[in-house]
């Protein structure tokens, strides 16, 4: 590729400019800005972190827990109230899936879809991380997957921002590229597989 045309702004993206949008991200919030009882709250509760769901252990019901948290089937069972005990959740994690297969070639005299999504891919990256959370991705294509495993590091986020770049810098008119609708539902079932299944760093698929 011509490198005045990986440059062009509005059709490809660098990773300079993708660097360059991590001040963005500081002024981005993914907190609801309806107050909490508003009926377009959706089913965010609060702004603030609450009570995770990683579960811990039932145990004894004890003076003061709360009745909500009561097991109605194992205090049946052992004709004793219990409760079930969960650890509060602090650390989030994002996972951010971003398209650049051929059919995000197209746009306004702005941008190209495809742009708008690699810049919204990392306006999102540096908030995450920002956020004091992990953010791994799904970057794919028309014939690639690639996948980056969530991490809190710099580094992580500057291996995503490369990723996207180089999928991006591949879209053309004229490039012999054939459109592959499937990839889209390959990387949402990526995204639902075990994390036990993924590899410790990343995967390359080929298609």
């Amino acid at each position: 590729m011509p490198e005045a045309q990986s440059r062009t702004p509005g059709v490809h993206v660098d990773l300079d400019e993708l660097i360059a949008l991590e001040h963005r991200g500081r002024r981005v919030s993914f907190l609801p800005h309806q107050p909490v009882h508003s009926l377009l709250s959706g089913r965010f509760a609060s702004r603030m972190r609450g009570r995770g769901l990683n579960f811990e252990e039932i145990r004894d019901y004890r003076p003061g827990d709360d009745v909500r948290s009561i097991d109605w089937k194992v205090t049946a069972r052992l004709q004793k109230p219990h409760v079930r005990v969960f650890n509060e959740e602090r650390d989030r994690q994002a996972l951010l899936v971003v398209d650049q297969r051929l059919s995000m070639f197209f746009g306004s005299r702005l941008a190209m879809k495809s742009v708008t999504a690699a810049q919204a891919a990392a306006i999102g990256a540096w908030r995450v991380l920002g956020a004091g959370d992990r953010v791994g991705a799904i970057v794919f294509n028309d014939h690639d997957l690639v996948e980056i495993n969530a991490r809190r590091s710099r580094a992580t986020v500057l291996q995503i921002l490369s990723a996207i770049v180089a999928q991006n810098q591949e879209l053309g008119v004229g490039r012999g590229l054939v459109t592959a609708p499937i990839m889209l539902n390959t990387a949402l079932e990526t995204c639902r597989a075990p994390r036990a299944a993924r590899c410790h760093d990343h995967s390359h698929q080929r298609f």
